[in-house]
Order: structure tokens, then sequence, then C-alpha cells
């Protein structure tokens, strides 16, 4: 069988631009997960404000870990989320 090589030249921006969304995500993960970046600022936030807390890092991060399992928490669970949600803010109707 013949053997071919191929060579592609594709500028990393040109890259990143094809990138869907949740491609990006992946490989943002990937570069922390393998020390390549240190994440400053986590999802849900925003990088251009003043630098979040260790609190509300920590918070963020727990947003982040409930809302990757929402599909699997059962309904009395989701319940207690409403209810500590509308404890606080009275205005929610979920």
């Amino acid at each position: 069988m013949p053997e071919f090589e191929t060579y592609v030249d594709v500028e990393v921006d040109e890259f990143w631009s094809m990138c869907s969304t949740r491609e990006k995500e992946e490989l943002i993960d990937m570069l922390v997960e393998d020390g390549w970046v240190v994440p400053t600022s986590p999802k849900g936030t925003d990088p251009g404000s003043k630098l979040p807390s260790v609190t509300e890092l920590s918070w963020q991060e727990m947003m982040n870990k409930l809302d990757e399992i929402r599909n699997q928490i059962n309904i009395d669970e989701e319940e207690m989320v409403k209810q500590i949600i509308k404890k606080y803010r009275g205005d929610y109707c979920g």
C-alpha cells in the first residue's frame, strides 16, 4: 500500500476561530490540565473585572460543578435548590 505524507499549515487564530464554544472550552481545560495555562477567572466570570476573591472563586467553581450535574439531580434535589433561591429571591418563579 503506498504511503502519503501531508503537511497542513494552519494559523493558530484561524484554528481558534473555527472551533465551537464547546471545543474551545475543551482546549482550555486541556491546557490547564497540562499546566500550560493557569486559570485566573473561572467559567461564568468576566475576566476584565476585578480579580475575584478566594470565596468568589470557590463559589463559582461550586456553581460550575452544579451546572455540570444538573441533569443528574433528582426532583427533590432540584426542589431544594429552588427553595434556596426562593428564600433569598422572592421573585423566583421557576
